[in-house]
């Protein structure tokens, strides 16, 4: 085995032993869990079933997966966010996150990295999605409960719904003035 390759097994094994030390809890999620998951951390339903796609492919829905192609290229969790993207043992990349805060059952802070990195790169960033999704049957999620019935959202704060509710009220007033006068 050359030195590089021992490096990045050892560099694999101190960060699995690290994930399971600090007890950080890895997931795969079943395909109507993702979207579930995925719909409440705010994606879009219009790319959601490419971002399923892409998971599936890149990570088979494993929040703990580790790929290493070289001692400089890692690519972490669910969605195969690379090292430059993150820093291992502190915060750091384009993305200021540890990389292995994107091993653990919270994907609130992958998410918010993968649609960063898909904003500057788009989902050609993945090689996996660009042979595997792009062009393709995507998965069909809207088969999936939470499809038709999104799990609910945070509410908007108080002051938004008060003032949409007084624009519907007022505009509801307006209309009952009019058709309530004679012609």
């Amino acid at each position: 085995m050359n030195p590089d390759a021992m490096r990045s097994a050892r560099v694999v094994q101190i960060i699995l032993f690290l994930t399971l030390c600090l007890g950080l809890q890895a997931k795969v999620y079943k395909r109507c869990e993702l979207t579930r998951e995925l719909l409440k951390n705010n994606f879009s339903r219009t790319f959601l079933s490419n971002w399923v796609c892409l998971i599936e492919q890149e990570s088979e829905r494993n929040t703990s997966a580790i790929v290493v192609k070289s001692s400089r290229r890692k690519y972490y969790g669910l969605f195969q966010i690379g090292s430059e993207w993150c820093k291992e043992g502190k915060k750091g990349g384009k993305c200021d996150i540890t990389c292995e805060a994107l091993l653990d059952e919270d994907i609130k802070d992958d998410g918010v990295c993968a649609v960063k990195v898909f904003e500057q790169e788009g989902f050609k960033y993945w090689a996996k999605w660009e042979a595997r999704c792009k062009g393709q049957l995507l998965p069909d999620i809207e088969k999936c409960p939470d499809w038709v019935h999104p799990p609910s959202m945070v509410s908007p704060p108080r002051d938004k719904r008060t003032a949409r509710g007084k624009r519907s009220i007022r505009r509801f007033s307006r209309r009952s003035i009019f058709l309530s006068q004679p012609y």
